[in-house]
């Protein structure tokens, strides 16, 4: 397990956390289709193997006891949420706060449900505050170092922090967490600053989910890129927004 990469652990842990199998087990099915967990899954279960399912930690089930709402004791709340955070020694507005909350498939800012809380951790072999921490710790790494796993954070973050009953982010919002995330992926702080003044002085309209997802795509393979602006296709399938924003960048 020691020589796979971190995208390759993650598809492990998804694997077991599906399947209640192995480790070693999940890594048997997964080389064999490729690395996708979905593929890899159904191989497992066509072959007829089974696995008993993880009994719940009795330590993660004391430990949301702890951090739990008293109103919705299947749930940690908000409240809960701000003290479990603060007591794994992270700010709030850390960024691997969002890769914590996908990895624990928290359906909204400030919602840790029971099952998912201690079946999270249970995938990533974690059931006391030392051992989360240094979790935290590699997802920290992770998120800094592993261009994949970043990018499912990005992504997840769209609809963890989009109003619930809503379709598009509200742009105070977006311009928030792309200031969180996406800074320093921007070539320059000049070139992130002149997104941010197109899109509250310029476009100022709530943030759908594919300007959202595409925006990474934007800043890596565009503006990242070694011919920068010179290697966009105003033809291919950018959002409208791409196009505009490249206008503005040439003026």
């Amino acid at each position: 397990m020691s020589s796979l990469t971190s995208a390759q652990r993650n598809a492990v842990n998804q694997f077991v956390a599906a399947t209640g199998a192995t480790s070693r087990s999940a890594a048997t099915y997964l080389r064999s289709n490729a690395w996708n967990v979905e593929r890899a899954v159904d191989d497992y279960y066509d072959s007829g193997a089974t696995a008993p399912p993880k009994k719940e930690s009795k330590a993660l089930v004391e430990l949301f006891e702890k951090y739990k709402d008293p109103e919705e004791p299947s749930t940690i709340g908000i409240d809960g949420t701000i003290n479990y955070i603060q007591d794994l020694g992270v700010a709030l507005e850390d960024p691997v706060v969002l890769a914590l909350a996908y990895k624990l498939d928290a359906p909204t800012m400030g919602q840790f449900p029971k099952q998912r809380f201690t079946k999270g951790w249970q995938s990533m072999n974690a059931d006391t505050i030392p051992k989360m921490k240094k979790a935290v710790e590699s997802l920290s790494a992770d998120l800094a170092n592993d261009p994949t796993f970043f990018k499912e954070v990005y992504k997840f973050t769209f609809g963890f922090v989009r109003p619930q009953g809503q379709r598009v982010l509200p742009l105070d919002s977006a311009v928030e967490y792309w200031k969180l995330l996406l800074e320093d992926k921007f070539p320059n702080e000049d070139v992130f600053s002149k997104w941010i003044t197109f899109v509250t002085e310029e476009h100022r309209r709530a943030v759908p989910k594919d300007t959202w997802n595409m925006l990474l795509d934007f800043v890596v393979n565009v503006l990242g890129s070694e011919d920068g602006l010179e290697s966009y296709d105003a033809e291919g399938a950018w959002p409208s927004i791409f196009d505009e924003f490249v206008t503005y960048l040439r003026r």
